[in-house]
Formats: C-alpha cells, sequence, structure tokens
C-alpha cells in the first residue's frame, strides 16, 4: 500500500511483508519513509563531533561528544561505569495524568551521560565507538585495530590511515570497502591484494597500477602485464609528490567511471536489495550489512534475524524493530543504545535489562518504567496505559519524537547522509548546533606552503598549524602521523581529517536504489541497483558481470 511520509512528503511503499511483521511484532505502519526513519534514528548518533569538557563527577577534562553548555550531565567513562552514582536513584513514579513523552524527556535530563563511548581500549583517547583498540587516533565504529587513524568502520587492521569499512588489512592508505589486504594505496573494492595502487574490484593480486576488475594479476598496470622494474618506475612517478598524486586521482576516478561493475556489491545473497551486503537471505533496502535473514531497511548491521529498520546492530539480535546501536538484544523497538536485553521500548543506554518502558543508563534490571522497577503485573498495567495514549495521539509505534535527540542535527550521522540546511532542519524539528569545533585563521604555515614531498619534512612539522585548502579549519600533523607518511613514502595531506572523511564517503555508492536493466547487449535481466541510471559505469546483473570478468 502507498502512504506519504509526513517528514519530507514522497510517497513510500508498505508491502506485505512489512504488515505481516508489524503485526507480529504488534506495532503500527510507519509513518515516514524509509529515509526519514533512518534519519530520525542517526540524530541519536555522533560519531565524530569533539569536544573537550569536564567531567561531571570527577571534575577532570575529557572528549566527550556532548559541548560544554549541554543540558545533560556528562560522565567521562571510568566515571559513568563506576559505583560512585546509581541510575535507579533517578527513577520516576510513572503519572497517569501527564504524557509519556514529557515524562522520559524529564527523566533523560536528569541522569548523566555517557561523555563517549569506548571499550578497553589502551592508548586510544581519540575514538569513539570503539572496542579493543591499541594506540589509535580518530577511528570510529571501529575494534581491535593498532597504530590506526583517522579512520571509520576498521576491523582488526594495522598501521592503516585514512580508510573506511576495512577488514583485518596492514599498511594501507585511503583504501575503501577492502580486506585482507597488505600495503595498499588509494584502492577500493579490492579483497586479499598486496602492494595495490589506485586499484579497484581487484582479487588474489600484487603489484597492480590502475587496474581494475582484475583477478590474479601481478606487475600490472592498466591490467595489462608489465615487468617489474616498469612497474616500480611508474609507481615512483605517480608517488612522486603531492601534485602527480592529485593527477592520479583525477585519473583514476575518470577510469572508475568507464568501468563495468555488478549491479551490487552482493556476494552469496538470495532475495534481497541493497548494496554491499554479504551472506543475506530475504529482505529489502539493505546496506553494509552481513548475515541477515528476513531484514528489511537495515544499514550497518551483522548478524541479525527478523528485524526492520535498524542501524549499527549486532551480533544476533532479533526480532526487534526501529533500533539504533544495538548488541545481543531481542523484541525490542524504538530504543537507542542497549545491549544484552530484551522487551524494551524507548530506552536508551541500558545494559542488561528484561522489560523496560523509558529506561536510561539502567546497567541491570527487569520491569522498569522511567527506570522505576515495578511488579510483573503492575508493570504490564502500565504498559497497556502508555501504548493506549500512544495510539490516541498517533505516535504509536514510531521512534523517538525528535526533540528528545540528545545531539544536533548537523553533530550526528544524519547529517552525514541526508545533509539539510538549518533551516530545514530546524523546520523538521532538529536542532542545530553554531558552535564550531575546529580554529580557523591560526596556521603558521599558509594555503599552498605545505611541502609537496615527504622528504622535505622535518620533525619540526609537529609544531606547525596547518590549514585546510577545501573549509580553511586548521589541523596539525601528529608524530604517529608523520611516521606512518615517511613509511609509506607519502606527502602531507593537504585537508583536515573531515573533508578527507567526506571525500572517502563521496566514492562509496549512495544508500538508495533505483530499478534498472542489465546493461550487457541481449541481457533482458532487471535488478534493483545503487548506481543512478545518469551514472557513467556499465552496469552488469551479476550472470553478465561474471562472464566477463571470470
Amino acid at each position: 500500500m502507498k502512504e506519504t511520509c509526513k517528514t519530507c512528503g514522497v510517497d513510500f511503499d508498505i508491502r506485505k511483508e512489512d504488515l505481516i511483521f508489524y503485526e507480529q511484532l504488534k506495532t503500527t505502519p510507519p509513518l515516514f519513509c524509509p529515509d526519514c526513519r533512518m534519519a530520525r534514528r542517526l540524530i541519536f548518533r555522533n560519531e565524530r563531533t569533539f569536544y573537550k569538557r569536564q567531567c561531571d563527577l570527577c571534575k577532570k577534562d575529557f572528549v566527550s561528544v556532548y559541548t560544554t553548555d549541554s543540558n545533560y550531565k556528562v560522565y567521562c567513562h571510568n566515571c559513568w561505569w563506576s559505583d560512585e552514582w546509581d541510575p535507579k536513584s533517578y527513577a520516576m513514579d510513572y503519572d497517569l495524568n501527564k504524557p509519556f513523552f514529557a515524562q522520559l524527556k524529564e527523566l533523560l535530563e536528569k541522569v548523566p551521560r555517557l561523555g563517549i563511548m569506548v571499550v578497553n581500549n589502551v592508548r586510544s583517547d581519540y575514538t569513539n565507538g570503539s572496542a579493543e583498540n591499541k594506540d589509535c587516533y580518530l577511528i570510529f565504529a571501529a575494534d581491535y585495530n593498532e597504530d590506526c587513524m583517522y579512520s571509520r568502520l576498521l576491523q582488526r587492521d594495522k598501521f592503516c590511515v585514512d580508510c573506511a569499512f576495512l577488514h583485518e588489512s596492514e599498511l594501507c592508505y585511503e583504501c575503501i570497502d577492502c580486506r585482507n589486504c597488505f600495503k595498499c594505496l588509494f584502492s577500493e573494492q579490492c579483497q586479499s591484494s598486496n602492494d595495490l595502487l589506485f586499484c579497484y574490484n581487484m582479487r588474489d593480486s600484487n603489484n597492480c597500477i590502475f587496474c581494475t576488475n582484475g583477478r590474479h594479476l601481478s606487475n600490472a598496470i592498466l591490467n595489462v602485464k608489465y615487468t617489474k622494474e616498469e612497474f616500480e618506475k611508474k609507481k615512483a612517478e605517480i608517488l612522486a609528490d603531492y601534485g602527480s598524486i592529485q593527477k592520479a586521482k583525477k585519473e583514476f576516478a575518470e577510469l572508475k567511471k568507464k568501468t563495468i561493475v555488478k549491479y551490487a556489491c552482493q556476494t552469496k545473497c538470495h532475495n534481497v536489495t541493497g548494496d554491499y551486503l554479504h551472506n543475506c537471505h530475504e529482505g529489502v533496502m539493505l546496506f553494509d550489512t552481513y548475515d541477515s535473514k528476513n531484514c528489511s531497511y537495515m544499514t550497518d548491521t551483522e548478524n541479525p534475524t527478523d528485524s526492520w529498520d535498524c542501524n549499527n546492530y549486532y551480533y544476533k539480535c532479533e526480532f526487534c524493530y526501529n533500533i539504533m546501536g544495538a548488541m545481543q538484544i531481542s523484541k525490542c523497538k524504538n530504543c537507542s543504545f542497549v545491549f544484552s536485553s530484551n522487551e524494551l521500548e524507548y530506552c536508551e543506554s541500558c545494559w542488561n535489562l528484561t522489560g523496560g518502558i523509558g529506561c536510561t543508563a539502567i546497567r541491570k534490571g527487569e520491569y522498569m518504567i522511567l527506570n522505576k522497577t515495578y511488579a510483573k503485573d503492575e508493570y504490564y498495567k502500565i504498559k497497556e496505559h502508555i501504548e493506549n495514549e500512544l495510539k490516541k495521539d498517533g505516535t504509536f509505534g514510531q521512534y523517538f519524537p525528535a526533540d528528545l535527540a540528545p545531539y544536533c542535527y548537523n553533530e550526528t550521522l544524519a547529517h552525514d547522509f541526508f545533509p539539510l540546511s538549518k533551516e530545514e532542519a530546524l523546520k523538521r524539528g532538529f536542532r542545530w548546533q553554531d558552535q564550531s569545533t575546529g580554529t580557523y585563521n591560526k596556521e603558521t604555515i599558509k594555503e599552498g606552503e605545505i611541502p609537496g614531498t615527504i622528504e622535505e619534512i622535518s620533525e619540526n612539522i609537529l609544531k606547525e598549524v596547518l590549514v585546510c585548502e577545501e573549509c580553511k579549519k586548521n589541523f596539525r600533523i601528529t608524530k604517529s602521523e608523520l611516521d606512518f607518511y615517511k613509511r609509506i613514502h607519502l606527502p602531507l595531506p593537504h585537508k583536515d581529517f573531515e573533508c578527507r572523511h567526506k571525500e572517502r564517503m563521496s566514492k562509496r555508492n549512495p544508500r538508495k536504489l533505483w530499478h534498472r536493466k542489465c546493461m550487457k547487449p541481449g541481457c533482458t535481466n532487471e535488478f534493483e541497483t545503487s548506481y543512478a541510471p545518469d551514472r557513467s559505469e556499465t552496469v552488469y546483473c551479476e550472470s553478465c558481470y561474471n562472464k566477463e570478468i571470470y
């Protein structure tokens, strides 16, 4: 059936499969299109906007995702997890005469918040959404990495810088969607390969430059075999200085436009639509998802089952709806950052909670509403009252209202994937952050004066302040970063981390789908693809692509 989004006004489909799921979960169909539903969840996720502030408990300075003028109490990691305070002490009696969300907002503004989410990191203070990392700096949604910097979504990598969606790789720079790679630079969608430079979709290859869709290649340039000496000469020419690398970037971009591509990056998938998928079965609009079964409208998820509309949702979660950030949960709806829990609704930052409505910061409990524990019978009685109230005002089954989001729109991942102007964000009920997170006009080396080769750089650069050639924000070079550039023989970047990050993410396909036909002459196959019709790549169905490549 067709519905019109209450936020953006576009028409969207609600499928028969969707209605069956909503009925099973005892919820109602959404009022918003898939994009607006995702944006509403993502305003609860600030990954990269950092502020230096004081912990409201120990009074020590630390890096946080909350501004100094935030309405919340904010604790550093050690204090938040300590026994110095008890989230249950903030419990509120549920008032049957007051709106549920008004009471929830009151609770959320009283209970201390976790200033940054890290687990068991070593010398990796400037990270977020990270665990088990060692000597890392400005990496996000990352775990089990060593000596990595300026990257997002890394797993088990070493000495990697300016990368995204990178797995089990080492000594890589500006690589995107790569796995099991060693010493690869400026490459995308490559696996099990070594020493690639400006390569796309390579497998089991080494010593390649400007190669695409290659399998088992060695000492190749533009997919043509060369001698080892010729390869090294070409590599030296490209990496000679900053200018030659920028020229190679443009050549690589033009090369990719002429490349034959498969309609979607899918492996071992059955009856699914989406992109960047592995071992997914039954579902629509899945992105960056692995090992899913009967899931739809999912992004950045691993091993989910029977779930709809979830982001950053990992490790055997099942039968959930409208979740932002979770691990090992079941039968939860409309929650943010909940872990090892069951049967939660409108809860956030909770661990090991069974049966909860409108709770925050709980670490262990059951049958709780607004952080207060109830007898089982009374809990379900109040739950029924809340559901009836939300049904009357038309918000039952929908995600948290925008005014409960702890961040401003432009601080969050929502702004990354669904950018809005300040005026549009405010019009849609979101807040906006005007406070700048960096400095301007403090540079000691002017734009255009950064040396073009690493040989011209001494450790004095660590004392200098640089300026981004794009956004004009100041940035600095760290000691570990300088050591990496010297080791890989790369010039210093001329852009700050945020601009480099945006450039990387722009190289990935959007999280949107278009219905298209295979472009192989004579083929009549049709599919849903994230390659828009006006793009220049030659898009093949899986069968035609495999015949062409293998």
